[in-house]
């Protein structure tokens, strides 16, 4: 669409520089030969200059949207070879609205926080409306330069009127400022229309052709990049959820364990108590046996 809007704006310029060459020797006698003063060719200039400004600033946007189209086409085509399993050698240029898009939602993603999709078109809107304010601004005023000169130029010609009512036999220089000036209106007038036609279609193409190439970043966000970057919150949910019921059995467990090796420890020691009061029970039968025995073999004590 760019392409074939850049092809016309081509077109046009060369039709109107035929134009003026054809017509030459009128316009020759419209804005040269019958000026009196430089405003007339100082107010003209004015307004082709302006004209010429916006027209190279709109195809220099008319230009960058061209290869945003292809960088929006190829983007769809790799999209197309990703799903249908096929290596995509397709490069994208990374400057472009979609490879911008699709790195600002990556980095997103990256931090686990799902991509603000109208945050980011209210960027690239506010963006792609900085950039287009220029043509924006001169198409604005092209009209109104039109208007200044007429004004302008009548001022010149009630100049000249007022300088043939002072002279009673008539004043040749109020007579000729008179011409100049009606000349001057009507050529400025001319020219600012002219200008503003034109420009004002191609401003009104290129505008046309932003508002495409958004709406397809926004479409391709929506149906291609949100569904791969966002962060499913529910699985992350459930699966917190998950790890938090596994560290209450891990930690029951633990409370569990701890409560056996309690009872355990307090059955050591139980029995490590009956053992020794066993022992103290035996160390006094072995005491006593041997006092019996000592008695028992007295007789041969004294042998």
């Amino acid at each position: 669409m760019s392409r074939n809007i850049l092809i016309m704006m081509a077109t046009v310029t060369l039709l109107l520089l035929i134009g003026i060459w054809f017509f030459r020797g009128p316009l020759t006698v419209l804005y040269i030969d019958q000026n009196e003063t430089p405003i007339g060719l100082m107010l003209n200039g004015f307004i082709v200059l302006l004209f010429l400004l916006g027209m190279a600033r709109t195809a220099s946007l008319l230009w960058r949207y061209r290869f945003e189209e292809i960088s929006i086409r190829n983007f769809i085509d790799s999209i197309l070879d990703e799903q249908h399993n096929r290596e995509s050698n397709i490069e994208i240029d990374p400057e472009s609205i979609i490879a911008k898009r699709y790195m600002a939602m990556a980095h997103s993603h990256a931090r686990h926080v799902t991509p603000n999709h109208a945050a980011l078109s209210q960027i690239l809107l506010a963006n792609e409306s900085v950039k287009g304010s220029l043509p924006r601004y001169i198409n604005s005023i092209l009209i109104l330069t039109g208007v200044f000169g007429t004004i302008v130029s009548l001022s010149i010609a009630l100049m000249g009127t007022s300088s043939l009512l002072e002279a009673a036999n008539g004043d040749a220089e109020g007579i000729n400022l008179v011409i100049h000036g009606m000349s001057t209106a009507l050529s400025t007038t001319a020219t600012a229309i002219v200008c503003y036609m034109v420009f004002g279609y191609f401003y009104l193409r290129m505008s046309l052709s932003r508002t495409r190439i958004i709406s397809a970043v926004e479409q391709l966000t929506t149906e291609y990049l949100m569904p791969r970057f966002k962060v499913k919150t529910e699985n992350f949910t459930a699966e917190v959820t998950s790890l938090v019921e596994s560290l209450r059995i891990v930690a029951q467990q633990m409370i569990t364990a701890q409560a056996t090796q309690s009872d355990n420890e307090a059955a050591i020691r139980k029995a490590i108590g009956d053992h020794g009061g066993r022992m103290d029970t035996l160390a006094g039968q072995l005491d006593q046996l041997q006092k019996t025995m000592i008695k028992g073999f007295r007789l041969n004590a004294d042998e």
